[in-house]
């Protein structure tokens, strides 16, 4: 029979200098009320990627009280970048549905290394990333602010595979730090929710590309651009293109200047060939769609989730 691993959740704790992570606790005999979930294909960064991490969300939330055992074999390619939504899933579905996750740990570490070269999954086996391909997938309570900078400054903006015209130009470099934050922060203060902060990063050495994700568990875009903007703004897509064009939900209800990451982060990679995407509630905006019909997004249709994705590609 194949060893199997059961993930266990640890929650973020700065106290104890925990930052979330699935432990791996090898399990010889088949986990009792269980039920088995495919992955298969190519999940990338994209529309179609994210969509299929959000079906396999969907489908695991019908159920309660059980074990699912995440069905690897048939899957082709998964980018690494990916583990913040997919661990902010995993966890969301344990902390509400009470469910446990199982799958085939000898086949995970053979084909899928970069799971655990990336620290989203952890086991008494130290897999190193010699490849330094991995921006460490991390995730930070929602008040961590000083955990996260140190991650930001130390993981992603010193990693061999962000743009080196980022070194040269120290003022451009601080603003995408400041820029970041402060889309880490506003999941603090404007998404109403005390959950974790996921992030992850991967370098892709053909591409001269590196890929960030962040997942935060809030509540999205539309209910507080809707309240902003008295019940003009509508739908997801419309909340997320009118961040983009530098408006500020903090002005509107506070009467306070508001930062303008979104937008800010967007002319960086309008202007340095990188690319970035939006998912929040049904809505799915990419800056690869500018030129295209969906230039103002697409609809995940029955695919909602909770809070928002943000995914940046940096281009060496």
């Amino acid at each position: 029979m194949l060893e199997q691993a059961v993930l266990i959740w640890f929650e973020p704790n700065t106290e104890y200098g925990i930052n979330g992570v699935f432990f791996i606790i090898l399990a010889k005999n088949k986990q009792k009320n269980s039920m088995v979930v495919k992955l298969t294909g190519e999940i990338r960064t994209d529309f179609s990627g994210i969509k299929q991490l959000l079906m396999f969300y969907h489908e695991c939330r019908e159920h309660t009280n059980k074990t699912i055992y995440i069905d690897f074999y048939h899957l082709k390619w998964i980018d690494a970048n990916l583990s913040s939504l997919f661990e902010s899933i995993l966890h969301k579905l344990s902390k509400e549905n009470n469910l446990l996750f199982s799958t085939d740990i000898d086949f995970l570490q053979k084909e899928f290394d970069i799971l655990f070269r990336n620290g989203f999954l952890k086991s008494d086996k130290e897999i190193k990333d010699d490849r330094e391909s991995c921006v460490r997938a991390r995730a930070f309570a929602c008040d961590d602010k000083k955990g996260f900078v140190k991650y930001i400054e130390d993981d992603l903006m010193s990693h061999r595979g962000m743009p080196p015209s980022l070194n040269e130009d120290t003022d451009l470099k601080e603003k995408i730090i400041e820029d970041l934050i402060e889309i880490f922060c506003n999941a603090n203060f404007h998404a109403n929710t005390t959950e974790p902060f996921f992030v992850a990063g991967q370098y892709y050495p053909s591409k001269k590309q590196l890929k960030f994700t962040m997942v935060d568990l809030g509540d999205g875009f539309l209910p507080r651009i809707n309240k902003a903007t008295k019940g003009v703004i509508t739908t997801s897509l419309e909340a997320i293109n009118w961040a983009l064009l530098g408006n500020s939900s903090k002005l509107e209800l506070e009467k306070t200047s508001g930062g303008l990451g979104i937008k800010s982060i967007y002319s960086y990679c309008q202007n340095n060939n990188g690319e970035l995407e939006i998912v929040t509630g049904d809505g799915y905006w990419s800056s690869t769609y500018s030129n295209t019909a969906f230039k103002n997004g697409r609809q995940l249709a029955g695919n909602v989730y909770v809070g928002s994705i943000i995914n940046l590609t940096f281009q060496h």
